[in-house]
Formats: structure tokens, C-alpha cells, sequence
């Protein structure tokens, strides 16, 4: 186990806004920095990060915590591996204290992928026909082989085993790597007869493997099964490498395969990434909006590419991104376009990408029979959901341009198309609470240090619940940051909407002596409201003995106004 002194220190060496910028883009407000939450889709940023507190927390999902469980959600690891990447970033040596647990299961999972990956690289240069297919069929060069470090699975493979055995991999745990099933004759390699391209998670670990058939058959493509450190949802290929060219270059080329995207970086477009086997989904968004907001979308030409890229258009338009579509004129997809015409033809393809207006406005127009009244009205209408998106998600411009479109290719009014197309609804802004004397109070104590023993010498009396929590937390924790990890998630979410949304006072000391005087104040006000009610219940002396209580109170609310 890892001390907690040692934690501390490596939080303490670390600043959250410098990790988390690495991974999506943070905007300066005031205080806090913020951005889109990359843990669920959204339009406006609820993402804020308290460089004072060292803590981030998105206001629409309810993420929260510190840069240690950041990395942990955005990279899908432990706790401790995430401890021992943070560690090595800023020089301090943790593993005497893992070596009681021996190696993380992180750790293990990636060995096996990097070892089983080197056997897969030597068994394709030992395999003339699967060489024949990707230097005659693809077009490759040994170097471009090398570059992506393809490999190959040979007929009856044992590679999965043979790996397993250097590790001590017992038949359980083997399984569950995702690299193999089981048969009534024993463990197969998922990947056997098929081309292998690797998989690689942000730090460049090889976490999964995708297979091409190298013969005909079905299914061509399959990738390593889901598992705790992979999930075909949340990973795209190449991303890795292309992460940083997409934020310098502020655009992102997607494609639907392997070989497409291998073909944009051959060709110099090393900010192209592919999705494994699915359209785009919102974790694949989520992740590239904190690099850039623009997207060309390079799916291949087909009926099945051409759906593909509706379903991705809406994952990214619902995202805030605005979307050119590759147009590869009479070739299927980028990796022909490459073979055939060279790193000039992709070049061209996506100079003339089209706005992804025009071709949703395109697409429809090939449906539907534009020559007769009715095929006109089912245009129209199949336009409907679509500029309910475009009113929704973009500029009026935008809707105005697919509208235009729309009548230039169908012949129709303008009007007629607008009949279809709902107005854009308003958007309702959140409405920020008051902030009180409660909210005034948590801001001051964990923004002022010189303040928070005042604080905490309070009467108990005249606090609130959350205040109270948070007092009674830090008095047995006597740090900050532990005081947010053992408060109630409510009391937790609520101090850092407090600190994002209280403006900080120009006198902090005059402000405390201000809310202690109100706090105060208002405990008075609560004893005479409770003298009040009683006063309705008794008589005689001890209506009498209420009364002098009660102008005793009111005599110190009068000295305290006055004072």
C-alpha cells in the first residue's frame, strides 16, 4: 500500500490544470478554468477545475475529485496505476511500496498485449502471403509495415498461448484478456488468419488488437473482446499518435477503418484517427471536442459508409461540432483513393469535402423521387429531424444554408421547406441560486486560510447542516482535500458550486466579522420567533417571564444592528 504522506506529495508536485489540459482544453474563468465535461455529452461547459482546491467537478454529470481520480476515468485505470503514472511524471519512485501486491493488473494486461503483439510482427515476416497481400493488395512499404507495426496471425495459432505461458497465465485469466475462446479442442486465437494492427490507449499502451480476414469471408473485421482497459466505444486507432496534430491543426479526419486511416497519415494527415467497427459514439465525441470543434468525416462511399456518417453527423453535430463529409468521387474509400491516386487524390478529397449540410441535403434528394409530388413532400418532411438538429445545434446560418439547398436540388419554395422545419427553441438558462449567509461563509473558509481557525471556533449553534459537516470533517482531518473526499456527495457538490459561483469579497476580514454578525443576527430572530409561538401557548408569570426574555433579545439584535 502506498502511504498516504506519499499521495500527498505527489498531488502536492502536480498542478490538476496542467494534467488536465493535456487531455481536453480549459478555459480560464475568473477563479477556475473551464470546458466541456469529457465524461458526458454536452453543449454548453458545466466542467470546472478550482486550481486552488486541486479539484475538478462537472455540474451536469456530478464528476468530481482530484487529479488522481481524473486520470483514472479518462485512461479507465485503478487507482494505483493511475498513483504510479503520476508518480513517474514527477520523479518520485513508488514501486517499493507495490512490490507487496506484486505487478498492477494494468501492468500485466499491457505486457501480454506488447509481447503477444511482437510474436504477431514476427510471424507476418516469416508469412509470404499475408506480406503479398499488404505490399501488392494495400500498397504498403515494409517501412509503412514497421510504422504501424502490423503483424499477422497464422492458420491454427498458438501465439496467445505460447505468450501466456512466459506469464504464468492460467487458462481464467487468459480468457479474459480478449484475445481467445474457448473450443471443445481447447484455446483459439480470435485473431488466426487475419492481418493484426494494434490498439493503443493514450500513453501509447497496446491494450487491444483488430484483425482483417486475409481471405474472403465474414465476419472481415473483429476487434479483442471489451475488457477493464479497452472498450471499442471509448477508443478510436491511431489516436495516440494523432491527439496532438489534431489540437495544433484544430481539425480532426475520422474514417471507418484501419487502413483508411493509415492511409491519411501515409499521406501526411497524421490528425486522422478511425473508429473499430462502429459509427462514432458520444465517448468518441466527448473526448475529441476537448481538442478541437471541427471534424471531416472520411467514411467510405458506400450505402453502409453513407449511413455510417448520419449517424456519426448527429453524435457530433448534438457535440457543438461543425462537420465537413469527404467526397472520394468514383473510389470507395480513402484507402483506395491513396493506392490509386496518391497522396494528390486525398489532398483533393478533402478540399472538396462538402458542409454537412448539403450532403444530408444530397442524400435525401437520391431517396426520394424528386420528379413526383409526393416523392417532393416525403423530401421535405424527411428533412424535418435534420433541421430540427441544424435550429438546435448551430447557426442560423447554417439552417439557412440547408434550407437554400434544399430548394435549389428539389425545386421547391423555400418556404415549403420551412413549413417542415421547426423554429429553434429557446434555450433555457439555469437559474443561479442566491448566494446566502451559509454559501458566504463555506467560501470563506476555503478560500482564506488566515480566516478558517476563526471559523472553526463558531458556536455550533448558529450553523447550518453543511457548514456543521464540513467543520466536524476538517476538525478530524485537518486537510482540505481530505475534508472533500469524506464529505456527503450533496455537501461536496454544493461547496464547489459555492466557490465557482460566489464572487470573492475586496475585504475578506470585513466580510467574515459581517457574516458572523448576520449568522448571529439570525439566530436571534429564530429565539424570538420561538418566544413568539410559546407566547400563544401560556399566561400569567410565565407569559411575563416570556416577555422580558423576549425584549432582552430584541435588545441584542439592536446592538448588534448598531454595532
Amino acid at each position: 500500500m502506498i502511504p498516504r504522506e506519499v499521495i500527498d506529495e505527489i498531488k502536492n508536485r502536480l498542478d490538476i490544470v496542467d494534467v488536465i489540459s493535456e487531455y481536453i482544453n480549459l478555459e480560464r474563468v475568473g477563479q477556475y478554468y473551464r470546458a466541456l465535461c469529457p465524461f458526458h455529452t454536452e453543449t454548453r461547459p458545466s466542467f470546472y477545475v478550482s486550481p486552488k482546491l486541486q479539484r475538478y467537478k462537472c455540474f451536469g454529470c456530478g464528476a468530481s475529485g482530484d487529479v488522481i481520480k481524473f486520470v483514472q476515468e479518462m485512461e479507465n485505470i485503478s487507482f494505483y496505476e493511475a498513483v504510479e503514472k503520476l508518480a513517474k511524471r514527477v520523479g518520485i519512485d513508488v514501486s517499493k511500496y507495490m512490490k507487496d501486491s506484486g505487478t498492477s493488473e494494468y501492468t500485466k494486461y499491457v505486457q501480454y498485449y506488447e509481447a503477444l503483439k511482437k510474436e504477431y510482427i514476427s510471424a507476418l515476416k516469416n508469412h509470404e502471403e499475408a506480406l503479398k497481400y499488404l505490399t501488392e493488395a494495400r500498397g504498403m512499404k515494409e517501412e509503412d509495415i514497421d510504422r504501424f507495426e502490423l503483424g499477422f496471425s497464422p492458420k491454427d495459432s498458438d501465439l496467445p498461448l505460447k505468450v501466456a505461458k512466459t506469464f504464468s497465465l492460467p487458462e481464467d485469466k487468459l480468457l479474459k484478456m480478449g484475445t481467445t475462446f474457448k473450443t471443445k479442442l481447447g484455446i483459439k486465437d480470435i485473431f488466426e488468419g487475419r492481418i493484426v494492427f494494434p490498439i493503443k490507449n493514450e500513453s501509447s499502451h497496446t491494450i487491444a488488437f483488430g484483425g482483417r480476414l486475409l481471405s474472403e469471408g465474414e465476419p472481415k473485421y473483429i476487434n479483442s473482446r471489451d475488457s477493464r482497459y479497452f472498450s471499442k466505444s471509448r477508443t478510436l486507432y491511431l489516436f495516440d499518435i494523432a491527439k496532438q496534430k489534431i489540437r495544433n491543426l484544430e481539425f480532426v479526419i475520422i474514417t471507418e477503418g484501419y487502413f483508411d486511416a493509415i492511409a491519411f497519415h501515409k499521406a501526411g494527415f497524421e490528425n486522422t484517427v478511425a473508429v473499430l467497427g462502429t459509427a462514432l459514439t458520444p465517448q468518441h465525441s466527448s473526448r475529441l471536442s476537448a481538442l478541437t470543434k471541427n471534424a471531416v468525416l472520411a467514411f467510405d462511399s458506400d450505402e453502409a459508409g453513407v449511413r455510417a456518417t448520419l449517424r456519426s453527423l448527429e453524435t457530433l453535430l448534438a457535440r457543438g461540432f461543425d462537420v465537413l463529409v469527404v467526397n472520394y468521387g468514383n473510389w470507395k474509400d480513402a484507402d483506395e483513393t491513396f493506392k490509386k491516386g496518391g497522396k494528390e487524390a486525398l489532398e483533393n478529397a478533402l478540399e472538396n469535402a462538402k458542409p454537412y449540410e448539403k450532403f444530408i441535403v444530397e442524400f435525401f434528394s437520391k431517396v426520394f423521387d424528386l420528379s413526383s409530388p409526393s416523392g417532393l413532400e416525403r423530401f421535405a418532411k424527411a428533412l424535418s429531424d435534420w433541421g430540427k438538429r441544424i435550429a438546435n445545434f448551430s447557426s442560423t446560418a447554417r439552417l439557412q444554408s440547408f434550407v437554400k439547398y434544399a430548394s435549389e436540388i428539389s425545386g421547391l419554395e423555400e418556404r415549403d421547406i420551412e413549413r417542415f422545419v421547426k423554429a429553434k427553441g429557446e434555450i433555457s438558462v439555469e437559474k443561479k441560486e442566491t448566494i446566502g449567509l451559509e454559501e458566504e461563509l463555506a467560501f470563506l473558509f476555503f478560500s482564506y486560510e488566515d480566516l478558517r481557525e476563526e471559523i472553526l471556533g463558531l458556536d455550533k449553534d448558529i450553523l447550518s447542516g453543511k457548514m456543521r459537516e464540513i467543520i466536524s470533517i476538517y476538525k478530524s482531518a485537518q486537510d482540505l482535500n481530505q475534508t472533500l473526499d469524506e464529505l456527503s456527495k450533496d455537501t461536496g457538490d454544493w461547496v464547489f458550486r459555492v466557490l465557482k459561483d460566489t464572487p470573492p469579497p475586496s475585504d475578506p476580514k470585513k466580510a467574515f466579522e459581517d457574516v458572523k454578525k448576520r449568522l448571529q443576527l439570525d439566530k436571534l430572530r429564530k429565539r424570538i420567533r420561538e418566544i413568539d409561538d410559546m407566547l400563544n401557548e401560556v399566561t400569567g408569570e410565565e407569559k411575563r417571564l416570556l416577555l422580558q426574555a423576549r425584549m432582552e433579545v430584541l435588545r441584542k439584535i439592536q446592538a448588534l444592528q448598531r454595532g
